[in-house]
This record gives C-alpha cells, sequence and structure tokens, in this order.
C-alpha cells in the first residue's frame, strides 16, 4: 500500500480516537452531575469504557504511522457525531445537576451516538481493512489478522451493551418516577356531603 494510504488511515483512527475521548468526558461529566447512584454507576462504566477504546485506537494509529493531525483538524472531521457530541455536552455543562426528569430525553440522544460508534467500529472489522492494518503492524509488532480482529470485535461488543446500559437507565427513571407518583400524598374526604351543609348560625357575623 501507498504511505500515503497509511497515513490516511493512521489519521483516521487518530481522530476515532479523539471522538472517543470526548464521549468519555461527556459521560463522565453527565455522571457528575446526576443524583442517582446507580445510574451514575453505569455513566462511568460507559465512560471508562470510551477512554479505554481511545487509548486503543491511539496505539493502533501510532503503530502504523507517526502523523502530526491534531485533534482540533480531528473535530473538524467528525461531522455529525462530533456535532452531537458537542451539543450533549454543552446540553449538560448549563447546570450543575442533571434532574431525573430530563435524564430520558439525554438518554435517547446517547444511543443515537452509540450506534453510530458501532458503524464507525463494523467498518474497521471489515476483511479488507484489517488485513492492511495487520501487514503495517506485523513490521515491527507480533501481530495477526485475528489479534486485530478480536481487538475491533470487543470495541464494537462494547458499543453493543453501552446501549442496554442505557436501556437499563431508561427502565430505572420510569420505576423512579412511578414511585415517586405513589409517594404523592392523596386526599380523602370521609364525609363529602359536609362540604354542602349549611354555615351555622353566627359564622358570618363572626366573619365581619
Amino acid at each position: 500500500m501507498a504511505k500515503e494510504k497509511r497515513y490516511a488511515l493512521a489519521d483516521s483512527l487518530r481522530c476515532i480516537s479523539v471522538l472517543e475521548e470526548k464521549t468519555y468526558l461527556l459521560y463522565k461529566n453527565l455522571a457528575e452531575r446526576v443524583n442517582l447512584p446507580f445510574v451514575r454507576s453505569l455513566l462511568l462504566h460507559i465512560a471508562y469504557d470510551s477512554q479505554k477504546h481511545s487509548a486503543i485506537l491511539l496505539g493502533i494509529a501510532d503503530t502504523i504511522a507517526k502523523s502530526k493531525t491534531k485533534k482540533k483538524a480531528c473535530e473538524k472531521r467528525m461531522g455529525p457525531t462530533g456535532k452531537l457530541i458537542n451539543d450533549i455536552s454543552w446540553e449538560i455543562s448549563q447546570s450543575k445537576s442533571v434532574p431525573t426528569e430530563t435524564i430520558p430525553s439525554l438518554v435517547k440522544k446517547l444511543k443515537g451516538l452509540e450506534s453510530t460508534a458501532g458503524e464507525e467500529y463494523y467498518v474497521l472489522t471489515q476483511l479488507k481493512t484489517l488485513q492492511y492494518l495487520t501487514k503495517e503492524i506485523r513490521q515491527t509488532y507480533n501481530v495477526d489478522l485475528d489479534d486485530l480482529k478480536d481487538i475491533f470485535e470487543t470495541i464494537v461488543r462494547d458499543e453493543e451493551t453501552h446501549t442496554e446500559l442505557l436501556s437499563r437507565i431508561m427502565k430505572f427513571i420510569v420505576g423512579v418516577e412511578k414511585k415517586a407518583d405513589e409517594a404523592e400524598p392523596l386526599v380523602k374526604y370521609t364525609n363529602p356531603d359536609a362540604w354542602s351543609r349549611a354555615m351555622p348560625e353566627g359564622t358570618y357575623e363572626s366573619a365581619t
């Protein structure tokens, strides 16, 4: 393969690594603003997975070719996915605490983000791309096609797990809201006919 293609692929992986780093910060910041411990723990689970993916992808990219691509250049190449991350991050940053009732709408957006990321990694599992990556890495390290394929398939499975965890968060929030509704005091009138009775004599006089 031409040197230009090697650098282009390395740049692509490096930019996906930057995207994962931004995703890690997004989930971490959201977790810090959520008051529900269970939800916070699931968000941190996803955050640290994203941080791990960022490190792995950067390592593979640097193994193929050392380029001078900057983070800002990568952000320009992220397109709709980068915009979605920025929009959600901005929404989260507007308050120190995220109200429970707003979490479902955020989760829906995060599910869309995870779906897009899964598609990105699926492309990397395709045979031609893997063959080329393996060839480039094998020049320095003892890595074969199956090793590299397993790495990307593990990341794909992580993205699928993230979607499942987000669904569990939605289910948990529904349960919390239901319990809150059930806990609201109900005013029961044991003798509603009393409201229609005539006021006792002297009531109006005493009120003046």
